[in-house]
């Protein structure tokens, strides 16, 4: 029979985030699987083309990674009750690299994803990030429609 003893949710602060938490839970009491999320803010790359210094980024990147913290752990204790992850994380870059990159580094077992989150043009024209982390990923994806 296959285990699970770590879960995976990146998660993006949209509606979407919260309809992985039941099945999340259910696994987690299931396999007594250790829950981590992640939230992937964007890197400069997104930036790519203006002309900006170099320091503004900097200070820009801070104040984001320092809020999205905050909206974390606010996600947590409005959302998580009773089945806090073990890890709660924020890296910046590109979604499907950073959290396959992610997954390998902690030997999830399973990641739980939604079917979608924000939808952007880039997201129509080049697929969605659930499909691309599941391509990716070195583990089984489950891809939840909300």
């Amino acid at each position: 029979m296959t285990t699970f003893s770590k879960i995976l949710l990146p998660i993006d602060f949209t509606e979407c985030s919260l309809a992985v938490l039941p099945h999340a839970k259910l696994l987690k009491e299931k396999f007594d699987a250790d829950i981590y999320l992640l939230y992937n803010m964007p890197g400069p790359e997104q930036y790519n083309g203006l002309a900006l210094e170099s320091d503004w980024y900097v200070n820009y990147g801070d104040a984001l990674k320092k809020g999205a913290e905050g909206a974390l752990k606010n996600f947590i204790a409005q959302n998580m009750q009773g089945f806090e992850p073990r890890k709660a994380d924020i890296r910046i870059g590109e979604v499907v690299a950073e959290t396959t990159m992610y997954a390998d580094e902690k030997e999830i077992d399973l990641i739980i994803t939604a079917s979608h989150g924000c939808h952007t043009t880039e997201n129509r024209l080049y697929g969605s990030v659930a499909e691309g982390i599941s391509r990716a990923s070195g583990c089984p994806v489950l891809i939840v429609h909300p």
